[in-house]
């Protein structure tokens, strides 16, 4: 796994897509098919690698990183977003100076929850918001 080498040169492309997630059309996640869960062992341990060796190719990789830094509490980082950790966003997130505080959440993810209460099923909600079934989990998991 490459870690962290994708990112160089590309802070503030990272920072851009954390404060104004709208910046780019969305990449279809390589992920997109693949079981959510493998992306967040309940042991909090590393992943496989064939799963995290999807990340490595993915054309949306640095969104769903961005997507991770932008919503999640940095005191309850968990699984794995564009293949890296919770150690890695750490550092990443302090290497940028990003506030120590989860940012508001999207519009999209607001309405996840919401149907996500109301009994939706992931697949659907990802259906109706026209987006992949992990960005649904992560939306969920931004209020648990």
């Amino acid at each position: 796994m490459d870690s962290l080498h994708f990112l160089v040169g590309r802070g503030q492309e990272l920072r851009d897509l954390i404060q104004s997630p709208q910046h780019r059309n969305p990449v279809p996640a390589a992920c997109r098919d693949e079981d959510v869960h493998l992306y967040h062992p309940e042991d909090g341990e590393r992943p496989a690698e064939g799963p995290l060796a999807v990340c490595v190719g993915c054309g949306g990789r640095l969104e769903c990183l961005a997507l991770a830094l932008r919503a999640e509490d940095p005191e309850t980082r968990h699984g794995w977003y564009g293949g890296l950790g919770p150690a890695d966003r750490d550092r990443i997130a302090a290497r940028l100076r990003l506030p120590n505080g989860a940012t508001p959440l999207p519009d999209r993810a607001h309405t996840a929850i919401r149907l996500g209460r109301d009994g939706w099923r992931v697949n659907d909600i990802a259906q109706a918001l026209g987006c992949s079934r992990r960005t649904v989990q992560r939306y969920l998991r931004s209020v648990r």
